[in-house]
């Protein structure tokens, strides 16, 4: 009788066999394209763990990846556009409640604090003796036009158009470099208004004397106001551009674009302290203009007012410390330039408390629940059998809604295991929410990668690290095969951490958890 004879009178051990032949066949190609498991110097394997709940059919585990912060984590980001004048920490220094840490470019507003405290003085000492001289203060006002109109001048025609028309000859027009039409249209306009404008504004200048009305001064400081103010939107249009070449990187231009973001700024500040200045001589005059009563009383409010509008700016430029704790990130350095939003510094509190930030997929979301059980472990954290390889915590709040561009929701977890010396703040994490209305059951199915599975003749294990790191044996009850997955059905629960991948692991044998 031939064996194939044989083989179709007993068609279920055919099948069987057949079956076998076939996983072994794939163990064996996964296995030849698989790393096997790295030897250290001592002569110890080292493996990786993976927990089995991640792979448990019924998507009874929500997963995804986060960062560790601390709850006292204090991230102070820029709220104006300067440059870094000075870093007066450094990281992983302790820092206390109100400890200045960085201070942004801010001579500009302190001689702008310095002159409009000068004219709250002036109004306050008017206010007082009564005796406020208005030609004297019309003077002033003339004087701060004529320079005024010098400095907005040497910013626009000196400064910004030689980098708007390469005048100096060196590198490129700037708007030839940006890809933003509206905005180039936008620069050319304002440049082709302001060439008027300022011709006007000159004109107006020459039509005063020391015996104009205070109208006529009034009537050039309006002209004057609006020039400043298209300046003002020039270079910030101009900056615009050179931020968004500098995230370009174009490598042609890198030369000179230091240079000129250091011309636009320079100018943004004469321009800015020309105007402050005006500003307080326009209300010394009408300080001047007014008697001693109620409308000196209100001239002297505006100037406080001024004051305190400045100081407040000042204070922004200024990075003090909200908490008592440690530095732990300084993302930028001296003399680069911090935008609105920027993150200046993180500094991390004394209190212990750790929580996971991480992102959660729209689709996940509808199954997550505050207060639900997570399993965390750490990127790259060295641990060893003896310790707690998967962290727990739990779900401590929950946006309100997705993301529109990443479609991810926010999810906070608190860390609520008392040992978790391997994570650090900073570090990522994976995690594994439990989804609503499921538990831990021995029955589930579980759809294993192959190469986490021994199959041998008549049986089928995984291999897990015991408390003594060496390897252990666990039979699992197979089902189908599918693809580089196979199924288990039965011989594993949620807790388990099996070793990834199986090649060259013997059942007693030591190892080093990596």
């Amino acid at each position: 009788m031939s064996i194939f004879t044989k083989l179709r009178q007993h068609a279920v051990v055919s099948s069987v066999l057949v079956a076998f032949v076939v996983i072994v066949a794939v163990i064996a190609g996964r296995a030849a394209t698989q790393k096997a498991a790295v030897v250290n110097i001592s002569g110890i394997k080292q493996v990786s763990l993976v927990n089995v709940a991640a792979f448990r059919e019924g998507s009874a585990f929500a997963s995804a990846y986060g960062v560790v912060q601390s709850h006292s984590q204090a991230d102070l980001k820029s709220q104006t556009s300067a440059p870094i004048s000075s870093i007066d920490v450094s990281i992983g220094q302790n820092v206390s409640v109100g400890q200045v840490l960085i201070e942004l470019s801010n001579n500009d507003i302190r001689a702008q604090l310095a002159q409009t405290e000068a004219a709250l003085s002036l109004a306050q000492g008017q206010f007082q003796t009564g005796a406020v001289s208005l030609d004297s203060a019309k003077q002033s006002a003339i004087d701060k036009l004529r320079d005024s109109y010098i400095k907005t001048y040497d910013a626009v025609v000196s400064q910004a158009e030689t980098i708007l028309y390469n005048n100096d000859g060196n590198g490129g027009r700037l708007i030839s470099y940006s890809m933003d039409t509206l905005l180039n249209t936008e620069i050319t306009q304002i440049d082709q208004d302001l060439k008027d404008g300022l011709l006007k504004w000159k004109a107006a200048n020459d039509s005063l004397v020391n015996g104009s009305s205070t109208a006529s001064v009034e009537a050039v400081i309006r002209i004057a106001e609006k020039n400043m103010a298209s300046a003002d939107r020039l270079l910030t249009d101009m900056s615009k551009v050179l931020n968004n070449l500098s995230n370009s990187a174009l490598p042609a231009f890198s030369v000179s674009l230091n240079s000129w973001k250091g011309v636009v700024s320079g100018a943004r500040s004469s321009v800015s302290g020309a105007e402050q200045a005006l500003t307080a001589a326009e209300m010394a005059m009408n300080t001047a203009s007014s008697s001693q009563g109620g409308t000196a009383s209100a001239s002297i409010a505006a100037a406080r007012a001024s004051v305190e509008n400045l100081q407040a700016q000042l204070a922004k430029t200024i990075i003090r410390s909200p908490i008592n704790g440690k530095v732990s990130a300084l993302p930028l350095r001296e003399g680069e330039l911090a935008l609105p939003g920027s993150l200046l510094a993180t500094v991390i509190g004394n209190d212990s408390a750790l929580e996971i930030k991480s992102y959660v997929s729209g689709e996940d979301l509808s199954r997550v629940k505050v207060d639900a059980t997570v399993t965390i472990q750490a990127q790259g954290a060295t641990t060893n059998a003896s310790t707690t390889k998967f962290i727990k915590g739990v779900v401590s709040n929950i946006a309100p809604g997705v993301d529109s561009v990443t479609r991810k929701a926010e999810v906070d977890i608190d860390v609520t295991d008392s040992a978790y010396s391997n994570l650090i703040i900073g570090q990522n994490a994976a995690i594994s929410i439990m989804a609503k209305d499921s538990a831990m059951t021995s029955s589930a199915v579980y759809k294993l990668p192959i190469q986490d599975v021994k199959i041998i003749p008549g049986a089928a294990y995984v291999l897990t690290v015991d408390e003594a790191s060496k390897i252990k044996r666990n039979d699992v009850t197979l089902g189908r095969i599918q693809g580089d997955f196979i199924e288990v059905t039965g011989g594993l629960t949620d807790d388990m951490s099996i070793v990834s991948p199986v090649y060259e692991l013997e059942e007693g044998q030591e190892v080093r958890v990596q």
